[in-house]
């Protein structure tokens, strides 16, 4: 009675097993998929931290790293019935975004370039998540909407995401400012993000249309 395999089968079974241990140590590494990770916020001084707030009734409008139309930029809070106090961004610093006055529509603007991300944008995956918190004044009707619009390298719109606005019902009467957001998936050949803070007047003198901590982010790049 043999109490061994033959030597050939012996053989393929050492060299099945050299297989199956190079699959579980070496080979299994090499096919996983890529990682993948996300932007951080891509919107410049969607804190209006930067720079100086107005300390009265008027916004700063040169606001750094936005384009202002209209009378729309910083302000500390503390002015327009907004304080620390009221709910609000949970990381609200010392300023926030506001209409201005004498104005029935303001916004502020600005042009974001994610052409670094252009390979793994065009090979499709790549989502996004808008976010900010808006708000307006009392029971006026005063709104703020936040709007990104995918461009191509020619400056083609390719789709666009909304937030906002929180309205004087959503608001319940009070001065405050909500979270809104909302995700989706970046439009094939995306080179370029414009970003309009938009702010209406419905009431009074004053547009009160309110935002802070505005963020939009690349997942899968």
């Amino acid at each position: 009675m043999r109490t061994s395999l033959p030597f050939s089968v012996t053989s393929r079974c050492l060299a099945l097993a050299s297989v199956v241990a190079l699959a579980s140590f070496g080979c299994s590494g090499s096919s996983s998929p890529a990682a993948t990770t996300d932007t951080g916020n891509l919107i410049l001084n969607g804190d209006a931290e930067s720079g100086s707030g107005g300390t009265d009734d008027n916004p700063i409008t040169k606001t750094p790293d936005w384009t202002s139309s209209g009378g729309a930029g910083a302000i500390e809070y503390g002015d327009n019935g907004i304080g620390y106090a009221v709910p609000g961004a949970p990381d609200a610093g010392k300023s926030f975004f506001s209409g201005g006055s004498d104005n029935t529509t303001s916004s502020l603007t600005q042009t974001i370039d994610v052409s670094q991300y252009g390979s793994a944008i065009d090979g499709g995956g790549v989502t996004y998540v808008l976010e900010g918190y808006l708000g307006g004044y009392a029971d006026q009707g005063d709104d703020a909407t936040l709007t990104v619009t995918f461009k191509s390298a020619s400056g083609s719109d390719l789709g666009k995401g909304t937030i906002g606005p929180v309205t004087e019902s959503d608001r319940k009467g009070n001065t405050e400012l909500l979270k809104r957001s909302t995700t989706g998936a970046v439009p094939a050949t995306t080179r370029s993000v414009q970003v309009v803070l938009s702010m209406t007047r419905t009431d009074g003198a004053y547009n009160d249309g309110y935002a802070d901590d505005l963020s939009l982010v690349f997942d899968g790049v």
